[in-house]
This record gives C-alpha cells, structure tokens and sequence, in this order.
C-alpha cells in the first residue's frame, strides 16, 4: 500500500512539473480574470449539479454515495431542489436530511454517524477524483497530525483570477512583494509563490518559520524540482530562507529597506506574524510605513489591525482551506477587519446552529465546492469557524458586482487558533486529560487552554489548578511541546512557533466554569 501510494504520488509530481511552465507561461490580466469570474459565477448551479453526479451518483462507492443513499435522495432529487430552491437552498434541504459533515467526520477522526447509520471513514476518502491531483500540500495540523491534501494547478489558474483583482485594486501589482509562510510541505507559501509568479509579480524574499532540512526527504526534492523547473520557465523563485518568530527583527529590517528606497512592499504572513514585524520595527526605530501586509491562516481581530496601523501599515485578510482554496478574498470596505467577499462561483457557504463546547448556540459555517479542480469534494461540510454572513454592497471593487455576500468577524469553535496553526479536539482532550495529569498529577478538570490577545500578538495560556500542587512552570511547557512534536509535522511546527514567540505561558488559576457548570477544554478571551 505504501509503495503504491509513494508510486502514484511520484506520478503526481511528474505531472506537476510537466505542467508547471505552461502554467506559469499563461499570464493572467484583471479584465481576463473579471470574465472569467463573472462567467464562473453565472453557471455556479451547473458547477455543482455536474460535480454531484460526476463525483458522486456516477460512482458505486464512497462516503458521500453512502450518506446519500441512507439519506433516500438520488441525483434527480437533487436536480428538482435545484429547480425549486437555487443552490443555497438545496444545500439547507440537504443538510436537514443529514447530507452533512462534521469537521472530525471530514478529517478522518470519528466515523459517520447517524440514526442507523455508522461508515469509518479516513480524510483521504474525500479526494475530488475529478481533479488533476498534481501535488501533495499538508494541512496546518488542525486535527492533530498534518494531514496530506492533494492539488493541481487547474485549482491555482482560478484562484489566480481572484488575486488578479486584489492586487489590481490595491495598486500593488508591481510593488516588491515578500513571504513569511512555511517552507513545503506547507501549502499556503508555495502556491502564493507560484501564483504571484502567473501574474508576472516577482516574488524577493520568501522567509519561512520552518526549517527547509527538517522537511521529509521527498518534499525537500520536490521543492527543489519546483524551483528549477519555474526558474526555467522565467520565474525565478527565492528558496525559503528559515526566520523564527523569535527573529522578527529580520524581517523588520527588509520591510524596512525596502520602504528606504521608496517601494513599500506587500507581505504576506499571518497576522501574528505581522504583529510581530511591525512591533520589531518600533523596538529598533525602522520605519516600514506603507507596506501592505496581507494575510492569511488565523483570525484577524481588531486588536492586530490597530498593532498594524500603529506602524503605519495597511493590511488584508483572506479566509480559506488547504481542503478547499480560497474561501473568501479581503474587502477594501470591510464592516469588520477580517471583512471578505465570499467566492461563491468556486464554494458555497451556509449557516447551521451549532452549539460550541462551552453550549452556546453559534452559526456555524458549512462550505461545498462547486468545481472539478478543488482537491476534496466538499457538500455541507463544517470548518470548525462560525461568523457573519450578510449582503452588502460595499462599493470596494475589487470583485464584479455579483459577489456582494460577505463574511466577517470569523473565529473557530471547536480549534485553537494561533500563529496560522491549528490544534483540535481529539488532541486537546488527550493533553489536557492524559498526558499533564499523567506527569504532574491531577484530575482532568485541572487542567485548560485560553485563547487570549496581548497587544495584538496571540497568548496561549494554560491554567493549572493550584490543586495539583507545586510543579516546575517550565516543566509544564516542555512537556506541552513536547506533546505536539510527537503529534506529525504541523503540531511540530506549531512548536516550534510557540517556543520561539514565548506564546505558551502556564498560569496557576482554576480552569473557568461555564454557566451549566462545565470545564470545557479550550475557552477564548479574544
């Protein structure tokens, strides 16, 4: 199993690069791209009826067959509710016939369950077959363990399209434009890269919080393939160069040069990243005023936008899936920091009540892709994130009329957020319940993780009943560390990004208690 699986991830690849420089040689314009999204929005319900019967009711086998057949509905139904409902309204329908899932129940973690009906299920049974699967990306770890995501390019020629039009509005379109995002097997700087390379943008820098040698042999060849091949193809790609976050200063001082010079550049990172830059920047008196920073990977609060705007910077926000791409591309004219227009020609969003750990009733967001080149087929499938969702003519222009649906103020429900990584329930429970008690002593109830702000930067507290007794705070982090890094490459990385950026800190408090009484595992102050 494993060399087949090694075999057709090599075929992968070879298609990949293969494909690579004609990718790269078809530029993309903002008149172009605005065509194509128009186009793309007006025959999203086609999108979606074709990829139903081609991904699902023509196959024999898979979960979403499973789930469909158990909910009684076959792809004539479907068609009928399209017919009578639209797009958004099938997908309610069918979510409250149980044509949904949960974000474990997407990732692998628990089986599908519902009355009289119960499929293990592993993350890899979601892949698009229909997709032109051409490289392997990894997932940020939220469900414990990296996960493998498979992609094509086919996917980054649309997304291009989006981008296009980001920078275009924003005038950024020939500014310098650097990275900070991990070094692949990561998946957010490789195809920024790639896809500011389409649009003809020289990519300067790319700084990574990850060490590139650390990186499995065959992710560090095939980058390395990448490289060459877009080298050749005329877009000279900057190999990943590792700054933690303990060295923001670094980037603070490129920022910097850069702005000396009259060029303000454009930054992509996560908004920890750029909190930590521009607070870099006033400690050692640079003056990075003008740079855009735009952002990916956790929430953007209104406490990081005003760290940013302090240093005289500008920032946006995009919201998306390794899973899925972009889901929503930053508004100029945002209601809120996080403000995005939401791609509804790719993938459909809806809303459901979900009731959070702490039993408050929360909109959850459940998204389903609309197109044969997004790398799972996703139909109702929740993030773990809830938000607003409202039609709004915000007048920003960066995406034609017909995307006026917006989404903001978006945070997760059931996942730790921080520094763009992800740490979810299953893993949560086993630190908290297990592994502390286990070494220091203590029930579970002593033991709770709080997501809280500091000036813009993330902090990670970990309370610890004074119940348990004398225990050595140090000891307490490393051994927390220690548990991620044993979790796969994302928990590592995530590590790795604590370690550095002191955002882990252990504070001796009892664990807080909601209103019904409960301990929950993870409480939010931000």
């Amino acid at each position: 199993m494993m060399i087949r699986t090694r075999l057709g991830e090599a075929a992968a690849a070879a298609r990949f690069l293969s494909g690579l420089r004609p990718f790269l040689g078809r530029r993309v314009d903002p008149d172009t791209a605005r065509e194509r999204l128009r186009a793309s929005m007006a025959r999203r319900e086609q999108a979606f009826a074709l990829l139903l019967r081609r991904g699902v009711f023509e196959r024999e086998h898979g979960p979403w067959r499973a789930l469909f057949a158990w909910a009684g509905i076959d792809f004539d139904d479907v068609r009928k509710l399209l017919a009578a409902h639209g797009l958004e309204g099938t997908l309610e329908r069918l979510h409250d016939a149980g044509v949904f899932l949960s974000l474990e129940e997407f990732k692998g973690l628990r089986p599908i369950e519902r009355p009289g009906f119960s499929l293990p299920v592993s993350a890899e049974d979601f892949d698009n077959p229909l997709s032109a699967r051409q490289y392997e990306a990894r997932t940020g770890g939220s469900s414990g363990a990296s996960r493998r995501v498979m992609a094509g390019l086919d996917l980054l020629e649309h997304e291009c399209a989006y981008h296009a039009l980001f920078y275009a509005a924003h005038g950024a379109a020939d500014r310098p434009l650097g990275l900070w995002l991990p070094a692949p097997p990561g998946a957010v700087g490789i195809k920024n890269a790639l896809m500011r390379s389409k649009l003809g943008q020289r990519v300067d820098a790319w700084f990574s919080q990850s060490r590139v040698d650390d990186a499995p042999f065959r992710h560090r060849l095939f980058a390395d393939a990448t490289f060459r091949v877009a080298g050749l193809a005329g877009a000279a790609l900057p190999r990943p160069s590792y700054v933690p976050a303990s060295e923001a200063g670094r980037i603070a001082a490129w920022l910097a040069e850069w702005c000396a010079r009259g060029r303000a550049p454009v930054f992509l990172s996560t908004p920890s990243a750029a909190v930590r830059t521009c607070a870099a920047a006033e400690a050692s008196g640079l003056d990075v005023a003008g740079t855009l920073f735009v952002l990916v990977g956790e929430p953007f609060t209104a406490g990081k936008k005003r760290a940013i705007e302090a240093a005289g910077c500008e920032a946006a926000t995009h919201y998306a899936m390794v899973e899925a791409g972009m889901i929503g591309l930053a508004c100029r004219n945002g209601a809120a920091p996080d403000d995005v227009h939401l791609v509804r020609d790719k993938i459909a969003t809806i809303q459901k009540p979900r009731t959070a750990p702490g039993g408050q009733s929360l909109p959850a967001l459940l998204h389903t892709t609309l197109l044969t080149s997004t790398p799972k087929l996703m139909f109702n499938v929740e993030s773990g994130d809830y938000g607003v969702v409202e039609e709004r003519d915000c007048g920003c222009g960066v995406l034609p009329a017909e995307f006026g649906r917006h989404l903001h103020t978006i945070r997760s429900y059931e996942k730790l957020t921080s520094e763009g990584m992800h740490f979810m329930g299953p893993d949560l429970l086993t630190l908290l319940e297990q592994t502390l008690p286990g070494r220091f002593g203590g029930y579970p109830t002593d033991y709770q993780l709080v997501e809280a702000e500091r000036e813009g930067l993330p902090v990670v507290r970990l309370l610890v009943s004074p119940s348990v007794g004398d225990v050595d705070d140090r000891e307490v982090v490393e051994t927390t560390l220690s548990f991620l890094r044993s979790r796969g490459i994302g928990p590592t990385l995530m590590a790795e990004v604590w370690e550095n950026g002191s955002t882990l800190e252990v504070v001796r408090a009892q664990p807080h208690v909601t209103g019904a009484g409960k301990i929950q595992p993870l409480q939010r102050e931000v």
